[in-house]
């Protein structure tokens, strides 16, 4: 059984995003870990990222999610903050603690228009 309160959903296999923690090592010392990944499952709580890489459990997090990665100008990118919660084999569980909805919500219908154009264009 899920303990998750809120639903998520698979993402479009190319939505990518960008994480980077700051790893503390005490005595003052600091590591910004930067991570690239595809982006499993989103929702508006959260998110999984897949990679093998490492990082702290809980650490904060600056996230930049790409729904279109290869269109650099485009406005189908969000930045948030989050929480690492969850790491597996198979990637890494953020909680956002800061994100605007309404601009998740606007990239993921442009996205959906974006690819019904598409389609009904071919």
């Amino acid at each position: 059984m899920s303990k998750r309160k809120n639903t998520r959903s698979q993402a479009w296999p190319d939505t990518k995003a960008t994480i980077k923690v700051v790893e503390d090592f005490g005595g003052g010392s600091r590591s910004r870990i930067q991570i690239t990944g595809i982006v499993q499952n989103l929702g508006a709580t959260g998110f999984f990222i897949e990679t093998s890489e490492i990082v702290p459990i809980p650490s904060r997090a600056e996230i930049s999610i790409y729904f279109e990665p290869e269109l650099k100008s485009s406005g189908l990118k969000i930045q948030a903050t989050g929480e690492t919660v969850h790491m597996s084999k198979s990637g890494i569980g953020i909680r956002f603690t800061s994100i605007d909805l309404n601009k998740l919500q606007k990239c993921i219908i442009s996205k959906m228009n974006r690819l019904a154009e598409a389609s009904s264009n071919k």
